[in-house]
């Protein structure tokens, strides 16, 4: 009795430690996507920063003097832009591979040949229905609470939940970019809804919203 009682101490305790394992690797790969979404999240707020920037620059006729590729790893994860007037700026073109749907955060011309921010491809819109500009003050930011996206478009002040962060499997193409490329004369910026702008390289040539 005492030799199966043994035993069953010896069970209980392998078990015990194999399921405290299995846990603290959960843990731990949760932790890892959080810290990876985290990171991503930082790449698109700065993208988004630099889309207002970028609409800045297309309103005062400024041009492209450089396009850097920004390096990770030996991979091309964006590119910084730099300018003849206009402060440089960076965006990103990485994708979140699987491990969530991203919110796509563009910029979009309409008829009356203003900008403004989209969502998820539709018109971002203000409490008061209307459409939001890209050339003013406001510019969204994302973050991610809770295993779930939020967005901002206050400053921080206020925030609305968007989809879930962790566990929704996402799409190739997640990122605010679908294709970044250039030649002799041009940088073209294709964003992931598939509109193009086309930004000069030269003085004397003018910008375009393809």
């Amino acid at each position: 009795m005492k030799r199966i009682f043994i035993i069953l101490l010896a069970f209980v305790g392998l078990l015990t430690s194999s399921c405290h394992k299995d846990i603290w690797k959960k843990l731990n790969d949760h932790e890892a996507r959080i810290a990876k979404l985290e990171a991503f999240c930082s790449q698109l707020n700065t993208t988004i920063n630099s889309l207002q920037a970028i609409v800045d620059v297309i309103n005062s006729r400024d041009y492209v003097k450089d396009v850097v590729p920004v390096m990770d790893g030996g991979q091309v994860i964006g590119y910084t832009i730099t300018f003849q007037k206009s402060s440089p700026v960076t965006i990103y073109n990485g994708k979140n591979g699987e491990d969530a749907h991203t919110p796509l955060i563009g910029i979009k011309t309409d008829s009356d040949g203003a900008w403004y921010w989209t969502l998820d491809g539709e018109w971002l819109l203000d409490d008061k229905g209307n459409r939001v500009r890209a050339d003013g003050s406001v510019t969204p930011q994302l973050k991610i609470e809770d295993d779930y996206w939020w967005v901002s478009y206050d400053g921080g002040t206020t925030w609305n939940k968007l989809g879930k962060a962790v566990g929704q499997p996402g799409a190739d193409g997640d990122s605010m970019f679908r294709e970044i490329r250039q030649d002799d004369k041009y940088v073209y910026l294709v964003l992931a809804d598939g509109e193009t702008i086309r930004l000069s390289k030269g003085s004397g040539l003018t910008w375009e919203y393809v």
